[in-house]
């Protein structure tokens, strides 16, 4: 597929698991092995004309991805900073095993250009890319580094020269997650903001890909480099500035929980389906954990065993109901499954193709379980095929 034949916004896509050629590529599969996917490169679908960095920054800029549980598929959204200024929504179709890009960039900006006003730091504050050729904001509206003020974001002679259908690019680490109630991709709230990299905004937004647009949230409360996961009811929970924060995104609510927890941005995290038990990892020898049916939310650390080398750089989380446990992916053949009541890790090396080193950067959130095919899908650069792993039927 095309870059161009990569956009299709507009057209509706109300869910539903598909059959497709990956299911019989699962079926030969022998269990514990990889299997790198032919022509599945993302950079296809990039934004012409193509420009190989800030196509390749999506990813590797300290950036992460999303699954969409509803639809089988993964979401990607990042770059940010000086790095990349592409803002589009793109998603890997397990079925199909193609790639969609499903938003354009703003008018006037390309694959490899943008609008000088797209560079004017002053409204990265706001999360959004101008809507307007050239910005008046008085002198007055800006804070002592020189952005607007983040309450001013809101007023209307600022939103009316922003385009809500265009949030900024950003460094998303954990900051974007998926909801099964109500089947948007969100954006909660951004950091390192294209271009300067030195702000960022409160702006929530949502991707519904049944109309394919844009639709506001309420704001995140604070303004961090955070760590999200979707428990089974579609709660969205963040943590950021040691604090746990729950985004209920039908009621478009947030609700601070104890400010008693971990605060580190270099973390993978999932959700415990059985026992909605928070987990965040990063270097693995402790581990995270957040007790969301407790009224509380209590925060404990779990100190782990059986890994013979840290799982860290920002690797890769998800939880499997089948096999009952964390599975981490730091990169290449190897995985850490993680039996969390026990405190112990089992180092795995998955036979068959090798998925490589992971991104420079880290690879979040583009490390994710596939609940209707139970396997699990990795993305860790633009200009290579997307790999996936068959676990065994018991965990080891």
């Amino acid at each position: 597929m095309d870059a161009g034949a990569g956009v299709d916004s507009g057209v509706p896509d109300a869910g539903g698991v598909e059959p497709g050629p990956i299911d019989a590529i699962i079926a030969a599969m022998p269990e514990g092995s990889w299997k790198e996917l032919p022509n599945t490169q993302m950079a296809d679908v990039c934004p012409q004309p193509y420009s190989s960095y800030p196509c390749e920054a999506v990813m590797i800029a300290w950036s992460g991805g999303a699954y969409d549980s509803l639809r089988d598929r993964l979401v990607v959204w990042g770059g940010g900073h000086d790095d990349s200024p592409y803002n589009n929504v793109f998603t890997f179709d397990l079925a199909s095993m193609t790639w969609k890009r499903w938003t354009d960039l703003p008018a006037g900006m390309t694959g490899n250009s943008v609008t000088p006003v797209m560079r004017d730091k002053r409204v990265e504050s706001c999360g959004l890319y101008p809507s307007v050729t050239s910005l008046d904001i008085p002198d007055a509206g800006l804070g002592s580094t020189g952005y607007v003020r983040s309450e001013l974001c809101e007023d209307p002679s600022i939103r009316s020269q922003l385009d809500v259908q265009q949030p900024r690019s950003a460094h998303t680490y954990g900051n974007i997650a998926f909801s099964e109630a109500t089947g948007r991709f969100y954006v909660l709230g951004s950091v390192g903001t294209y271009p300067s990299g030195q702000t960022g905004s409160q702006l929530v937004m949502g991707f519904d890909f049944a109309t394919a647009r844009w639709v506001r949230g309420a704001n995140n409360p604070v303004i961090d480099y955070g760590a999200s996961a979707a428990d089974a009811k579609g709660h969205l929970w963040y943590i950021g500035s040691r604090k746990l924060h729950e985004y209920d995104p039908v009621a478009d609510t947030w609700t601070a929980h104890a400010p008693n927890g971990a605060g580190y941005y270099y973390a993978g995290a999932a959700v415990d389906t059985k026992r909605n038990l928070l987990a965040l990892v990063r270097e693995g020898a402790t581990v995270s954990t957040y007790a969301l049916n407790e009224p509380g939310k209590t925060h404990a650390t779990v100190t782990t065993t059986g890994l013979s080398e840290p799982v860290g750089g920002a690797p890769g989380l998800a939880y499997s109901p089948v096999l009952d446990r964390f599975v981490a992916y730091p990169g290449g053949r190897r995985l850490a499954i993680l039996d969390l009541q026990a405190g112990k890790w089992v180092e795995v090396t998955g036979t068959g193709d090798d998925p490589g080193p992971p991104a420079s950067n880290g690879t979040y959130g583009r490390f994710r379980y596939s609940a209707a095919r139970n396997v699990f899908v990795v993305a860790n650069s633009t200009r290579r095929n997307v790999f996936i792993w068959k676990p065994p039927t018991v965990a080891p």
